[in-house]
């Protein structure tokens, strides 16, 4: 019997039994993430002259175009300012080939088309979750939170020191998780952060699970940011 590492079980995703990671070695899980269809983090920030106007004026153009790609979209909403209330942007989980494609999606959606947002950024990611959003179970009243997450340059080496901790803590708190998952560069190969829809009562809520978390306090990212985010309507 080989007592290599690679012969040893392993479970370095953290994920649960039901899980298709369940289960992996480092190397599986790494060819898991690589060889699955991609998706991409549509980070999407309206313009401070007129782009909630044009938002409000194509609105139903906008719900639309999403149902009509609703086989392509994980997870689809606006990210709100500090009132909770007030859109101030949105991001959007989708399914696409590549980056091109990705592009081409975002390219053709009417708030894009007719030029609503400042900025818009493209990030790959692989979802580590299969549910999508007409299947989340929601908590009523709770509010949700998109945590962007940057690794630093030594990022991997990081994660790696605190992989034991960090998945006691994610299985305390599996069921806060609307979506997550690694980002990636565009041909799939390397990690460059984390991405993560969260649902607590409230950001003081949020912030302290963000606080334990030991990614967060072992130094692995270089720049976070956390957006309120709400459901959008067009999926339910």
């Amino acid at each position: 019997m080989s007592n290599s590492p690679a012969a040893k079980p392993a479970n370095p995703s953290g994920a649960l039994p039901g899980d298709p990671r369940h289960g992996l070695t480092e190397k599986q899980l790494d060819d898991y993430y690589r060889e699955r269809g991609p998706s991409w983090i549509v980070h999407a920030v309206l313009r401070d002259e007129g782009g909630l106007e044009t938002t409000d004026s194509l609105m139903g153009e906008h719900l639309e175009y999403l149902r009509s790609a609703s086989d392509q979209i994980r997870f689809a909403g606006p990210t709100l300012g500090g009132d909770g209330r007030t859109r101030v942007g949105s991001i959007w989980l989708i399914d696409a080939e590549d980056r091109a494609a990705a592009q081409n999606w975002v390219a053709t959606e009417p708030f894009s088309e007719a030029g609503a947002f400042s900025s818009v950024t493209l990030t790959r990611w692989s979802s580590s979750m299969q549910i999508r959003q007409r299947e989340y179970a929601r908590t009523h009243g709770w509010k949700q939170f998109a945590i962007t997450a940057y690794d630093r340059p030594d990022g991997r080496e990081r994660r790696d020191a605190v992989a034991a901790a960090h998945h006691g803590f994610q299985a305390t708190v599996m069921d806060r998780y609307v979506a997550r998952g690694p980002m990636l560069t565009d041909d799939g190969t390397e990690l460059i952060g984390s991405f993560m829809i969260v649902e607590f009562p409230d950001r003081e809520a949020c912030d302290g699970f963000w606080v334990g978390e030991p990614l967060n306090t072992g130094g692995v990212f270089s720049e976070v940011r956390i957006d309120s985010w709400r459901y959008g309507d067009a999926l339910g």
